[in-house]
């Protein structure tokens, strides 16, 4: 018999005085509120209704703390990351992200050369954490320990290096996009053995000045949120209605009521 589940995810950015007291009227409401100590993507997994990231968590889990150079570097450094599997309106606080499934397939993925050209672009070269490039610094045995946690067999991390880079530039200055009512929206474009740091896109780190965006998950969010390898989903940015400018890093958050803060 088949699932009737439709997978849906709300993320909210909240500064921490609004969270403690979002926190307290969710839990005395009886719903289960999840603290994610490790893996940021943990969050999207359907088994989990709610959970938070607090900002100390992001440079904790040694795995991917290179990766999550990108939130350090980001408008939501010392926010409180929020992921809920149904919208928290009744709370009077609206979601930046909507998460959901897509049936979405490109005609064609780009080419070595395609993707060279893509991490050669300055809003790229801009854009991107020193930290992040920086995988000459990483310890042989940590890249093969994480080689083999995701999966990864018979490639060079230096190879996927340069499909990781040119996915994320992807999302900053899209050369590989859809068209919808004249707006572009950027899609992976590597399948999930290539996709290195998806989260930077689910949760609008990357890729926020656009209304959409079509992501695949990576090794590590179909390892511990359990999502489908080389599926897209759709990433729909409610500060599209906020007159969003610019690529990149430099979008802008809903406006939220201030009710939480008053109250």
């Amino acid at each position: 018999m088949k699932s009737s589940y439709t997978y849906g995810k709300f993320i909210y950015w909240l500064d921490e005085q609004v969270f403690k007291k979002l926190k307290t009227k969710i839990t005395d409401d009886g719903h289960c509120l999840t603290e994610t100590k490790k893996a940021v993507c943990s969050p999207l997994s359907k088994r989990i209704e709610l959970a938070y990231v607090l900002p100390q968590t992001w440079g904790r889990f040694e795995l991917c703390k290179r990766q999550l150079s990108w939130y350090r570097n980001s408008i939501y450094l010392d926010k409180v990351l929020l992921v809920s599997s149904f919208a928290l309106d009744s709370y009077d606080i609206r979601y930046d992200v909507k998460i959901g499934q897509s049936d979405f397939k490109p005609n064609t993925l780009p080419s070595f050369e395609d993707k060279a050209a893509l991490i050669g672009r300055s809003s790229y070269r801009i854009a991107r954490p020193e930290e992040w490039q920086n995988i000459a610094s990483q310890d042989k045995k940590e890249i093969e320990r994480w080689l083999t946690v995701m999966g990864l067999r018979g490639v060079r991390f230096e190879d996927l290096f340069v499909s990781h880079c040119a996915n994320h530039a992807n999302f900053i200055e899209p050369a590989f996009f859809n068209l919808e009512n004249n707006e572009p929206v950027p899609y992976s474009i590597c399948k999930t053995s290539h996709v290195c740091s998806a989260c930077m896109e689910w949760y609008n780190i990357i890729g926020g000045s656009f209304k959409k965006k079509l992501v695949v998950p990576c090794p590590g969010a179909v390892l511990f949120a359990g999502l489908i390898t080389n599926r897209y989903y759709e990433v729909i940015n409610c500060s599209s209605e906020c007159n969003v400018e610019g690529v990149g890093l430099n979008s802008s958050h809903c406006r939220k009521s201030s009710a939480l803060v008053s109250s």
